[in-house]
């Protein structure tokens, strides 16, 4: 059966459901399916637009309005799948594909109930799950829809990386995503200034979001705001995940695909991933102090140990995460057989 995949989400940064799409993108490419993204409407994202532009990824926008959304799907012909990324896609493509009677496939991405508006529309996309063909990028998440089946996020692999790090000499730290309560740049940040005196390492955010006026002044902390993400992994030796709620973040797979370090809390779907000393280091209790412990412990350890780790990580990474066991679900998903 031919047919082609619509990739709809209304996105207004650069994040993991951002990466998501690039990656699910190129993994549909891969094995000859035809599809490009469809935006509610433009925010502007043009970090995310260069990012597209760059892969060869085909995009267009709808004018931010139901008879917009209406009018392209009427025009899509029955072959066409509706794939929707993020809550307001999710709502809104779903009661669509009724009237318009697509077929259609949701990914649910976000591990946190959030509060306000945001937790309104989260209840409402989960309300509106039996309309659609559903997918969860962590059991945690899984378990909050009752018709969900697990994908995990996966990732292009880098197989030209190697990795030799002398950490002893100078360290890179790196937040990386939404700079929102739930992904703790606070922790973060008082990490950056309760090691303040270890003159060999260097603390950087790569993110945008509402709490990035609250970003301290420090000598070892720098912003560098949206940026390509090739540039991020050129900065940074160490992936630092100091998340209160996650599901399965885009940003530790690129990590690992480029060969860096781990050290990460233990929420959503990480431990599945990260094993404290096998893969990186997890931390139980989110908190600075104990990030600082285990950002030690690195420093003290030997190189050839630090490189173990990061080898066993990246073995991981081919093995459950390189888009070829997804690509059997999402092809079930999408065909129906």
């Amino acid at each position: 059966m031919k047919f082609n995949v619509v990739l709809f989400v209304d996105s207004s940064m650069l994040g993991g459901i951002e990466t998501h799409l690039v990656e699910l993108s190129k993994l549909l490419t891969n094995n000859h399916i035809s599809s490009y993204i469809m935006f509610y409407q433009d925010h502007k994202n043009q970090a995310f637009y260069n990012l597209l532009n760059q892969e060869n990824i085909r995009y267009e926008f709808l004018k931010g309005n139901l008879s917009s959304l209406l009018k392209q799907l009427k025009s899509f012909d029955s072959n066409t799948v509706i794939h929707t990324h993020g809550y307001k896609a999710g709502i809104l493509g779903r009661l669509v594909c009724k009237i318009t009677r697509h077929r259609c496939i949701s990914t649910y991405h976000a591990g946190e109930a959030g509060t306000g508006k945001l937790k309104l529309y989260n209840t409402l996309d989960k309300l509106l799950s039996p309309l659609s063909i559903n997918f969860a990028v962590s059991k945690q998440i899984k378990h909050s829809i009752k018709n969900a089946q697990l994908l995990e996020n996966f990732i292009a692999i880098n197989k030209s990386q190697s990795n030799s790090n002398k950490f002893k000499t100078g360290i890179n730290i790196g937040f990386v995503g939404r700079l929102s309560f739930e992904k703790g740049p606070d922790i973060f940040c008082r990490l950056a200034g309760n090691m303040q005196q270890h003159l060999n390492v260097k603390f950087h955010i790569f993110g945008d979001g509402p709490l990035k006026g609250e970003l301290p002044n420090l000598h070892n902390l720098e912003y560098h705001g949206l940026v390509e993400r090739n540039t991020i992994w050129k900065k940074i030796d160490v992936l630092l995940i100091c998340s209160r709620e996650e599901g399965l973040p885009m940003a530790l797979l690129e990590a690992i695909s480029e060969k860096k370090f781990i050290i990460s809390s233990a929420v959503g779907a990480i431990p599945s991933i990260i094993k404290h000393g096998i893969t990186g280091f997890l931390i139980q209790e989110t908190n600075a102090q104990h990030f600082e412990q285990q950002v030690e412990k690195l420093l003290a350890q030997s190189e050839d140990h630090t490189n173990t780790i990061i080898n066993n990580a990246y073995s991981t990474l081919e093995k459950r995460f390189s888009g070829k066991q997804q690509f059997k679900l999402l092809k079930q998903a999408y065909t129906g057989t």
